[in-house]
């Protein structure tokens, strides 16, 4: 292997790390959830709301919710009646009205313009995830691998920008 795309924190690995950009997060609802609900503005109102609770598949742990305030972080759990650990299952069981969930934007865009899942607190998201690139240490960067990062952080820029 030449090289991993990684996205959230890193561990101590002994590779050679290249940031190549942030994946914006963002909370949703299916419109049927929100019906039922209310749809929350701030994280003020998230009392009496579910989450689809995710659990990282590492760890076990159960994320808290998330969300960037005046420059800080702030996290708390939230009730839920499933708790889930792949990315395909945390947007089915949203689709299916059983909570709200934050998730990176791209996963949602086609549910979003198809109306089938909604922003909430789009002014209270949960810190971007890192994106890293992962290779083995070597003297000399192979230009076939330089060549890929380099069109990897064009890419996901123009990605970004959208």
């Amino acid at each position: 292997i030449d090289c991993v795309l990684r996205v959230g924190p890193l561990s101590d690995s002994g590779l050679i790390a290249r940031s190549v950009g942030e994946l914006p997060l963002i909370n949703v609802a299916s419109p049927g959830y929100l019906a039922a609900h209310g749809t929350p503005d701030s994280p003020g109102e998230l009392d009496g709301h579910r989450a689809v609770n995710y659990a990282s598949p590492t760890t076990g742990r159960i994320e808290p919710w998330e969300w960037l305030e005046d420059g800080a972080l702030h996290g708390r759990a939230l009730p839920g009646r499933v708790t889930v650990n792949s990315a395909e299952a945390y947007i089915a069981c949203c689709l299916a009205g059983l909570g709200l969930i934050q998730i990176p934007a791209y996963d949602v865009a086609a549910h979003l313009a198809a109306g089938e899942l909604v922003e909430v607190m789009p002014r209270h998201r949960a810190q971007p995830m890192p994106m890293t690139l992962l290779y083995p240490h070597r003297r000399h960067l192979s230009r076939r691998l330089q060549v890929f990062a380099d069109w990897l952080v064009a890419l996901l820029r123009t990605r970004s920008a959208t």
